[in-house]
């Protein structure tokens, strides 16, 4: 259904040698909850095809769409809402509402994906779910990724760490043991180049 819809809207999604297993792995993680009636972010409009996807694919949901560009405001439209600012500044980040879906399809720098996720993990609603598209970048250095940087999905491995918390605090784990602390992941889902992580 999404790849119907990917095409119908224009999102550039459907036919992307890189991209397009990203509509098979949503639906597998979407599917369930398509009816309900949920809050739900997409940071990158560009065209703002993706977010009329959306919109038809999730018929009760309301989606609130952020870019820098100002231009984008031109996609509001019923139950799309546009927001202007940009993903790497804390301050914005921190005066969006909370959501149930956020999904990260914006500028894909190292800053942008790491500061997206550290500010609005907190606005993600208990059970909500948070994707990261394009994942390949953590090894572009025009990105800020590559071989012993910070990239984002070092911080995600690191994220498996905080996922075994409990363990890694426990005093039976050996004395050099890595300090973790609950910040409410459930788990985490890897694809090539997208990942999912869902809130408590």
């Amino acid at each position: 259904m999404l790849k119907k819809l990917c095409r119908k809207y224009g999102a550039c999604k459907a036919d992307n040698k890189l991209s397009k297993h990203y509509l098979k792995v949503y639906e597998h993680h979407f599917n369930a909850i398509r009816e309900k009636s949920l809050k739900i972010l997409e940071i990158g409009v560009q065209g703002g095809g993706s977010l009329r996807m959306w919109a038809d694919y999730f018929p009760n949901s309301n989606i609130t769409g952020v870019d820098v560009d100002k231009r984008c405001r031109k996609h509001a439209k019923g139950r799309i809402e546009i927001v202007i600012g940009d993903q790497a500044n804390t301050k914005f980040l921190d005066q969006l509402d909370n959501y149930d879906i956020i999904i990260d399809d914006g500028g894909h720098t190292m800053v942008q994906q790491k500061t997206s996720l550290r500010c609005l993990w907190k606005h993600l609603n208990p059970n909500g779910i948070y994707a990261i598209e394009d994942l390949g970048t953590s090894y572009w250095p025009k990105f800020g990724g590559g071989k012993g940087k910070e990239t984002t999905i070092e911080h995600l491995k690191n994220l498996v760490d905080n996922l075994n918390y409990a363990s890694i605090d426990h005093a039976r784990a050996e004395e050099d043991r890595k300090s973790c602390k609950n910040i409410g992941l459930m788990s985490i889902h890897f694809y090539p180049l997208i990942c999912f992580l869902y809130h408590e």
